[in-house]
C-alpha cells in the first residue's frame, strides 16, 4: 500500500476516536444531590432521577421523599433531593403508634407532626438528632383534669401521662384497699375526671338475739283461752364476724364471715286450757255475781286480803279454789274463770260460802 494511503486511513481513525471521546464527555451531566440535608455535586450519565440515586447506591424506601419523582428525566445542572424517613415510636398521653418523619431532629419532628404547643413534656431533648433507624419519643401535653380526693374537687393542669403519674405529682398516696375511677396506667385526656375512693375494710363482731320457742301443752282442767306460763322463755345469743366496707365514710357493704351460738335459747312453756267455757255469763243464772264481787273485793280479779289468805274477786282460800278445780293462784286467774269457779262453789254449798256478802247474790 502506498504510504499516502496509509496516512489517510490513520487520520480517519484518529478523527473517529477523538469524535467519540468528545461525544462521551459531552453526554456527562453535573447534578446537585441533597441527601438528608447534606449537599454534594455528582457527575452522572444517568437519564432519570432514579438512575442518579441508583448510581450513588441509594435505594429510597416507600416512606422517603424524593424530589423530583424517580421517573423524572435529569438534565445538566438539575438538583435531586432525597429525605429519608425515620420510624418514630410515638406515645402521646399514653397512646402509642408508629409514624414516619423525614425530620432530622426531635424539634423538626414535632413541627412535622403538628405539636407546636408550648409546655410539652418530652422524653428527649428538642435538639436531639433523629437517627436513621428511628427512636422512641413520648409526649405529654398539658391537660385540665377534674381531680376528686378526700372530699375536695378541683381542676388541675398537668402534663402527667397517666392517672398514676398525676396522683404521684399531686402527692396523693393510695392504700391497698383504695380505688380510683381510672386505671392507674390509663392515659389522661383533657377534661377527664379522676376520683379517689378511700376504702376501709374491717372485721367486727356483732351479737344478736336468737328468739326462743313457745311450747304449748294442753290443760284439760283450765278453761279455753286461759294460759299459764310454767317456764319463762329466754332468748339465746349468737355472735357473728362481719366484714364491713366503708367508702369515703359511708358503709357500702357488709359480709357475714362466720356465726357461732354463745347461748342457746330456753323455750317458753305454756299450758293452754281446753275445758269449754260455761255458756252462762256471771248473771245468766239469775244471781248478781257482780254485786257479790263488789262486796268481797271491790270487783278486782287480783285482789288479796290483808292476811294474804283470801284471793281474787270472790276471795277464795287456796283450798276452796282447788276444791272446785282451780289451779295456781286464784288472783292470777281470769275474771271469767273466777266467776265460773264461784258458780261451782255456789252450786255445791250455797251463798253461805260468803257469810258477809252472800246476801248480795
Amino acid at each position: 500500500m502506498r504510504r499516502s494511503l496509509q496516512l489517510s486511513l490513520f487520520a480517519v481513525v484518529l478523527l473517529g476516536l477523538l469524535g467519540g471521546t468528545l461525544a462521551y464527555f459531552a453526554a456527562q451531566k453535573s447534578v446537585t444531590l441533597t441527601v438528608d440535608g447534606q449537599v454534594r455535586t455528582v457527575g452522572t450519565y444517568a437519564a432519570t432521577v432514579g438512575d442518579v440515586l441508583d448510581a450513588e447506591g441509594l435505594e429510597p424506601a416507600p416512606q422517603d421523599v424524593v424530589l423530583p419523582s424517580a421517573e423524572q428525566a435529569i438534565a445538566d445542572g438539575d438538583a435531586v433531593v432525597l429525605n429519608r424517613a425515620r420510624p418514630l415510636e410515638l406515645t402521646v398521653d399514653g397512646v402509642s403508634r408508629q409514624v414516619y418523619v423525614t425530620a432530622l431532629s426531635v424539634d423538626e419532628a414535632l413541627a412535622q407532626l403538628g405539636y407546636r404547643t408550648d409546655g410539652l413534656v418530652l422524653s428527649a431533648s428538642r435538639s436531639e438528632r433523629l437517627p436513621l433507624e428511628g427512636m422512641q419519643l413520648t409526649i405529654s401535653t398539658p391537660k385540665d383534669i377534674v381531680l376528686v380526693s378526700d372530699g375536695q374537687e378541683r381542676v388541675v393542669t398537668t402534663t402527667a401521662a397517666t392517672a398514676g403519674d398525676l396522683l404521684a405529682e399531686q402527692g396523693i398516696a393510695l392504700s391497698e384497699t383504695d380505688r380510683t375511677s381510672l386505671y392507674l396506667n390509663q392515659g389522661l385526656l383533657n377534661r377527664m375526671r379522676l376520683q379517689v375512693f378511700r376504702v376501709q375494710v374491717s372485721e367486727i363482731t356483732e351479737a344478736a338475739a336468737i328468739p326462743h320457742e313457745r311450747v304449748e301443752t294442753a290443760n284439760p282442767e283450765a278453761l279455753e283461752g286461759d294460759e299459764t306460763v310454767t317456764q319463762q322463755g329466754v332468748a339465746g345469743e349468737q355472735v357473728s364476724t362481719v366484714r364491713v366496707t366503708v367508702v369515703d365514710g359511708v358503709e357500702t357493704a357488709r359480709e357475714t364471715l362466720s356465726t357461732s351460738v354463745t347461748r342457746e335459747p330456753v323455750p317458753e312453756l305454756v299450758t293452754v286450757g281446753t275445758k269449754p267455757r260455761p255458756a252462762n255469763s256471771p248473771s245468766a243464772d239469775g244471781l248478781n255475781w257482780a254485786a257479790l264481787a263488789q262486796c268481797e273485793s271491790g270487783g278486782r280479779p287480783n285482789a288479796v286480803s290483808s292476811t294474804g289468805k283470801y284471793r281474787g274477786m270472790y276471795q277464795f282460800s287456796q283450798a276452796t279454789w282447788n276444791s272446785v278445780g282451780g289451779t295456781g293462784d286464784p288472783a292470777a286467774a281470769s275474771a271469767d274463770e273466777q266467776t265460773y269457779r264461784a258458780q261451782l262453789l255456789y252450786q255445791r254449798s250455797g251463798a253461805g260460802q260468803w257469810p258477809h256478802c252472800g246476801k248480795n247474790l
